[in-house]
């Protein structure tokens, strides 16, 4: 999971440069087909069949709407109006919801100091989002309106993941899902694909990291975490990217982050880490 940070906090590094060339909804298209070509080819050279039953069809597709569809189309099209380093500190907020979600859906007790750890966290999205409202007005609202949906799309996810782990294998549920990514991508980004002359070197670059480093590696490193540790614990490590974001925002993209936001993102991390070492002490109990 901590090279999972490093390839999430490059993904948006990537995905900055290259909006100017391609709409989000293309980048993801050919992120997954490049990841669905690569888990194909390792499931072939393994000899191994390609398990799924028909009524698991529908639950793939919405698997992969939710959680890799609607998630990157957020995330990806709210870096469009936010720094990098802005959105990734937003989608720290993915921990917290989970335990809120836990509680309301599998009856877990929060206690008060779980509580007083979502406070803070919600404390520290505030101060990166900014305190004056006209930014309600602004493009920039937009932005924080993309970036708290993907919160929501991870956390839908993850839960509808955990539904059918006990009937597929880590790699069988990471080549359904991204399967049926390609497939639900491609009317809308067939109309959508960078001219030639618009792709260079680096775009190719960018799509084979995408497609082979956070597409395959990245989802077959996230599927397992959350069979073997939960969805909190697998989702604590997303408060990692905004550090790692932030500093390469600042070298690659020469990004300005204001005080205010760095302590706010500082606050979000703590508040995010104390609600989920309490709730973790909890289960212990």
């Amino acid at each position: 999971m901590t090279a999972l940070v490093f390839l999430c906090a490059f993904e948006f590094i990537f995905v900055k440069a290259i909006l100017s060339i391609a709409p989000a909804l293309t980048i993801i298209w050919m992120k997954y087909v490049l990841a669905f070509v690569a888990l194909l080819c390792i499931k072939l050279a393994r000899k191994e069949r390609w398990p799924f039953t028909v009524r698991d069809i529908p639950y793939f597709v919405v698997c992969g709407a939710i959680g890799e569809l609607l998630y990157y189309f957020s995330s990806f099209n709210a870096i469009n109006y936010l720094p990098v380093a802005l959105v990734t500190v937003i989608i720290a907020l993915c921990p917290v919801l989970s335990i809120i979600l836990e509680r309301i859906i599998f009856k877990k007790k929060i206690r008060f100091p779980t509580v007083f750890g979502i406070c803070v966290s919600l404390f520290g999205i505030c101060m990166v989002a900014g305190v004056d409202t006209a930014m309600l007005s602004s493009g920039r609202f937009w932005g924080y309106l993309l970036a708290f949906a993907s919160v929501i799309c991870a956390n839908v996810y993850n839960i509808l993941i955990l539904r059918i782990v006990s009937r597929y294998s880590t790699f069988d549920i990471s080549l359904n899902v991204i399967a049926a990514m390609a497939v639900i991508c491609f009317p809308m980004a067939a109309g959508a694909l960078p001219a030639p002359q618009a792709i260079n070197t680096f775009f190719i670059v960018a799509i084979v990291f995408l497609g082979l480093g956070v597409g395959a590696l990245g989802f077959l490193v996230y599927v397992n975490s959350l069979r073997v540790a939960g969805t909190t614990t697998t989702l604590m490590f997303s408060n990692f990217v905004p550090v790692v974001a932030c500093v390469f925002g600042w070298l690659l993209l020469k990004e300005t982050i204001l005080p205010l936001q760095l302590v706010g993102g500082a606050i979000t991390l703590a508040g995010c880490a104390a609600a989920i070492w309490f709730n973790d002490k909890q289960l212990e109990a």
